[in-house]
Parts: structure tokens; sequence; C-alpha cells
């Protein structure tokens, strides 16, 4: 598909200055009798269609259009104008390199609104997996301003959160997501995390199945209750260990419970949370020794 027009300028503001308002448009201004000009087209036409539709390529021939060759003081040819958000943001003029009109081009791409998206949300994906939460969550936070419905971003927002234990935040986030966002499978998997924990009043419970185990470490019945009790307490990683405990004690025992509890909550949890990537590497190793 070729992603280059001819237009007079009767066109010009509907396909250069409204169509770059959402994807960029690079302008030819170009006569018949231009020898720079036959040059050129064929370069910028071949770079254009390279880019799979991120960019439109516009050519106005001057001499039929003569007013708005005038308007933009075009004072020789070729000349060539970039625009994004309506709005001229690069111009040269004469023909050039190769080289240097696909940079040109290239950063017309880079500059259009939303374009950043993707390479912010690998960078704030990046900083969670490597545990830098506190970036990932000014990355997400950054991110939502620029695409407020996107999923994989409140669900990086709200992972990020859940690993600080910032649960009010969490909660008052929920609160604020449209139905529809809600019912996404990964934003629910968070609702049903959060539904899960009951924070700190279980501290108790905790240090009485722990002190149990001390004096009976055999007790697969209470390293269960422990390792959800711990999963509760957002101690995600205590909790793994105890299920990872257990599950190497005896595999089988009460129907696999340990192996299916650890799957719940790596499910839940997502697999780019290091305590899952860690947990899932020690239960793989378990099962296949």
């Amino acid at each position: 598909m070729s992603h280059v027009i001819d237009i007079n300028q009767d066109q010009f503001v509907e396909e250069v200055v409204e169509k770059s308002k959402t994807i960029p448009v690079i302008v030819d201004f170009w006569a018949p009798w231009c020898g720079p000009c036959k040059q050129l087209t064929p370069v910028l036409e071949s770079i254009v269609n390279k880019k799979n539709g991120k960019i439109i390529l516009a050519k106005i021939n001057v001499d039929e259009n003569q007013a708005i060759a005038a308007q933009l003081k075009i004072q020789s040819i070729p000349t060539v104008y970039g625009f994004v958000e309506g709005r001229p943001i690069d111009a040269f003029q004469g023909a050039q390199p190769e080289s240097k009109i696909e940079a040109m081009i290239d950063k017309l791409i880079d500059a259009t609104p939303g374009n950043e998206i993707p390479k912010l949300l690998e960078e704030a994906d990046s900083c969670f997996k490597n545990q830098d939460y506190e970036k990932a969550q000014n990355l997400y936070e950054n991110l939502i301003a620029l695409d407020p419905g996107n999923i994989k971003i409140i669900a990086g927002l709200l992972r990020t959160l859940l690993q600080l234990k910032k649960f009010e935040d969490i909660n008052e986030m929920l609160d604020s997501l449209d139905e529809k966002i809600l019912e996404d499978p990964e934003i629910n998997k968070i609702k049903k995390l959060m539904d899960n924990l009951h924070g700190d009043e279980n501290s108790s419970s905790i240090n009485e199945l722990q002190n149990k185990l001390k004096n009976n470490p055999n007790d697969k019945n209470n390293r269960l209750k422990l390792s959800i009790e711990l999963l509760k307490s957002n101690q995600t990683d205590q909790g793994f260990q105890e299920l990872l405990i257990l599950y190497e004690q005896d595999p089988k025992w009460n129907e696999e419970a340990a192996k299916k509890k650890l799957l719940e909550y790596f499910d839940l949890l997502g697999f780019n949370d290091p305590n899952v990537v860690e947990a899932r590497k020690k239960l793989s190793s378990l099962m296949f020794k």
C-alpha cells in the first residue's frame, strides 16, 4: 500500500494540517521542470513507503498551487516540510543525502504524540522486573496521563503499588476504574489478590503457626496454613518458601495442595513478578529432580 498522495492547495488543511494531528505528514513542494525534484521525490517516496503507514508523503506542484507556496514562503524547490500536530516542526531545501532524509522522517515519527508510549512502557516493565519499583511507579503514572485506558499500563502500576505495599493507593485506583476495565482478566486478578489480603492483623496467627512448626516441622497442615497467612499478608517470598518446603516434603500431599496454591498465586501475581520468577525456578527444579 502506498502512503504517498498528490494534493492541491484546497486540500492542504485537511490532508496536511488536520491529518498531521494523528499521523506525521511530510510535504514535498516540487515542479515538473525542477531537476533536483526528480532526484529527491523518488527517495522520499521509497523511505515513506518503508515506514509502513507511520508517516504520509503529500506532494504539491508549486506551479499549480502558487497560493500555498507563497503562504509558506517557498523561495526555491525542492522544499520539504514536516508537519506534526498541525504545525511544521522541520524543513529542508534542495536535494539531501538519503540518510539525512530518513533521519528527519524518523524524527517526525518519534515526535508524534503517543509514539513514545511503547518505549516508555518497555522501560517501566524493565524497572519492575529489576525491582526498581519507585522508578517504575513514576513511569507508569506518566504513561497513564498519556493513555488513561491502557490495560497494560494500569496493570503495571497496580502491580508496582502492590510491591510497594501501597494498598490504599491500589484500592483508590480500583475504585476509580470503569466497570469495563475492571472486567479485564489482568485487572480482575489484581482485584482478587487485593480481596485476599488483610494486612497485618494476622501477625499473631503467623507467629503462632511458626512456633508450632518449630516444635513439629513435619506438620503439613500447619505449614500450609502458615503459607496462606503469609501470602494474605503480602509476605509473598516467605509464603512461597513455605509452599516449596511443603512440596519438597511430599509433592502429592492433600491432592498436590502446595503445587496448586503456588500456581494459583503465580497466576494472580503475574509471571513478571520477581517472587514468582524465583519460585517458579525452584518449583521446576523440585519437580524434575
